[in-house]
């Protein structure tokens, strides 16, 4: 393993050099994701940000993944069971081919080449034909423990059927595997060529074909060693599709899905690669079927507490991993409360102003003094009757912003069971995140909240649970006697971290300059509204919503034409959701209407000092959104609402 050291740094499948290593830092919770309908057939599209865990997924089907599991099976047996349901794996040994091809290498150069458009795409199209033959007969020999491609000669590609495509003349069948061979490679190597010759390409020299006839000539039956199928079935997971070009990504959906192949094909890819209709369209459970792309982030918007525990497991697996710590859970590593002594004077100080604020609004409370009487005689730690208190702020701040009140209300008093009644856990929440920022308390830390602010992306969750790691490590170096970390020193952790993923916005989305100002309103406004005095939408809002009625206005080309300004928001907005800095959820019903709400990143809520929850949002109209990447929003002066 390259980092043994701190394992939360290994964030890319591909960076993990062993299998060995592989399997014991996966976790099976990721295959809940295609496991509900079953291993996909045919043509399935797999999607999410950047680091959401899609070629970590596809690496478990390779064949030497595979096979290293089989020989481990009763070291892991949960993920052995879990592929042996799905037919994966059994006792007698992997029964499923997976291979593995990226595509990203090469291809798109095949559009800077000067030639007629037909030609390149034959070129793109050979040029794809002999990576997958190449990459089959490779994945073939390693599921058979045999060498490469020196036991090509043992395989066997019989005589496809008759109404499939058989690909160029120069090929007949049934063929070893050393005749695919060489066919392949000729052509990678020819074309390949062409893309690094600084010389006038010979056109006629270059090979073409026009269709993907290699999904046809290897189905299961038809490759073959000593006379057998070499496996029960073949899945071909074509991964990066995000970096061809638009062009191309188009072309190869179109010709896997009139491929009509018996062998399943997977296509990875990013949302970047998606046009913004398609993502504004992407994510509806409306009409879905089981053929219907599989999104990561979009499977666990309805499972976040499932997503949460999925990425604990996460990180368990890597501090046992690590040669640094004999710790085996990382929950153990963090602090997870305040209510302690350390803490307790400060508390008992905002318990102090807090009282003072209220029993300075004199008359104006007069009908409130049962329930300050209530507060006064409170037990409990600092902690909760600091809380208590700021709830108790918060209360009477609504009750006194109640419109048409009676002539004597301001003299009776309110029974404290009505403060028993309107105390409850989202007044208290709101309580919370009030104190921490009014007192310099910590908010943003313990397990439940780091995992939390991964905002459903797993490497988005190792690069901030990294960080605390390392710090754990350096504690055991040092012997300073603890390996837990500070609640306030997670807080620190995780406020410079957001910083660092607000400030690398425009580097990393295109026109992220406009992305961050937009998304920069939808903070500050969050923020505003959220700190309130009232705490109206306890504990807090994370995010903005339009009506869906307006993202279909955003998805309408022809009505785009006429409105450039939402033109623009729509590029701007597909931009955030491809790069998760916007999480959205749809068809979300409130107020007799239907709402895209628009979640920020929970990083970007620690950013502005918001609570983490989901779902909670204040709408505003499109056009104020559309507005909004011009003219940031500014918090009124006074704290009346905007229409």
């Amino acid at each position: 393993m390259r980092d043994t050291r701190n394992p939360f740094k290994l964030r890319r499948a591909e960076n993990i050099d062993t299998d060995t290593t592989f399997l014991s830092l996966f976790e099976p919770g990721i295959l809940d994701v295609i496991a509900e309908s079953g291993l996909p057939e045919t043509v399935q599209l797999i999607r999410s940000a950047a680091g959401g865990g899609k070629t970590s997924l596809l690496r478990l089907f390779t064949p030497s993944v595979l096979r290293r599991l089989y020989t481990r099976r009763f070291e892991d047996q949960d993920l052995f069971n879990r592929l042996q349901a799905l037919g994966v794996i059994d006792e007698g040994g992997p029964k499923l081919l997976g291979v593995s091809l990226l595509c990203g290498r090469n291809y798109a150069g095949l559009e800077d080449l000067r030639l007629d458009p037909a030609v390149r795409i034959r070129l793109f199209l050979s040029l794809l034909n002999a990576r997958i033959i190449l990459a089959v007969l490779r994945s073939a020999l390693v599921l058979k423990d045999l060498e490469y491609p020196g036991d090509l000669g043992r395989l066997t590609i019989l005589q496809p059927p008759e109404d499939s495509q058989h690909g160029p003349p120069e090929l007949s069948y049934p063929c070893s595997g050393v005749v695919l061979y060489d066919w392949a490679r000729g052509v990678e190597k020819t074309i390949c060529g062409a893309l690094d010759s600084f010389g006038p390409l010979r056109v006629g020299s270059l090979p073409g074909v026009d269709s993907l006839f290699s999904l046809s000539i290897l189905q299961t039956q038809n490759l073959t060693l000593n006379e057998l199928p070499v496996a029960d079935r073949i899945v071909i997971m074509m991964d990066d599709i995000h970096m061809l070009t638009s062009g191309q990504r188009a072309l190869l959906v179109q010709r896997v899905v009139e491929a009509r192949s018996k062998t399943g094909i997977w296509i990875a890819e990013r949302f970047e690669a998606l046009s913004t209709q398609e993502l504004l369209a992407s994510g509806s459970t409306k009409g879905r079927d089981r053929h219907a792309p599989i999104e990561l982030e979009w499977y666990w918007r309805g499972r976040h507490e499932r997503f949460e525990k999925h990425v604990m497991r996460v990180a368990d697996r890597r501090v046992r991993a690590s040669i640094e710590t004999e710790l085996d859970a990382f929950r153990s590593c963090l602090e997870d409360s305040i209510d302690t002594s350390e803490y307790a004077e400060l508390f008992e100080r905002a318990i102090r102003v807090v009282r003072d604020r209220v029993n300075g609004r004199g008359q104006q409370v007069g009908q409130f003094r049962d329930w300050i009487a209530a507060r006064d005689e409170m037990g409990g730690t600092p902690r909760d009757r600091a809380i208590a208190w700021r709830a108790l702020e918060i209360l009477i701040e609504r009750r006194l912003r109640k419109p048409q009140k009676g002539l004597f209300d301001d003299e009776v008093s309110i029974p404290s069971e009505e403060l028993t009644k309107e105390a409850d856990s989202s007044v208290k929440n709101a309580a919370e995140l009030f104190l921490a920022r009014e007192f310099d308390l910590p908010y943003y830390f313990g397990a439940d909240r780091i995992a939390r602010l991964a905002s459903l992306n797993i490497e988005q969750f190792l690069g901030l649970s990294g960080g605390v790691f390392e710090e754990v490590i350096a504690a055991e170096l040092i012997r300073t006697g603890s390996t837990v970390i500070s609640a306030r020193r997670q807080h620190a952790l995780m406020k410079r971290v957001a910083l660092s993923f607000w400030a690398d916005i425009p580097n990393k989305v295109r026109h992220g300059r406009e992305v961050r100002t937009f998304l920069e309103s939808v903070g500050r406004y969050a923020e505003w509204y959220t700190y309130r005095s009232s705490a109206p939408n306890d504990p807090g809002v994370g995010g903005t919503a339009i009506r869906m009625s307006e993202r279909q206005a955003l998805m309408n080309k022809d009505g785009l034409l006429r409105r450039p300004e939402r033109q623009r928001f729509a590029d701007l907005l597909a931009s955030a959701l491809a790069h998760n800095y916007l999480v959205a959820d749809l068809d979300y019903n409130c107020k007799g209407d239907t709402w895209m709400v628009l979640n920020l990143n929970r990083l970007l809520c620690v950013h502005f000092n918001l609570p983490l929850g989901y779902g909670l949002y204040k709408e505003r109209p499109l056009d104020e959104l559309c507005r909004w990447v011009d003219e940031p929003f500014v918090a009124p002066k006074q704290e009346e609402l905007p229409s």
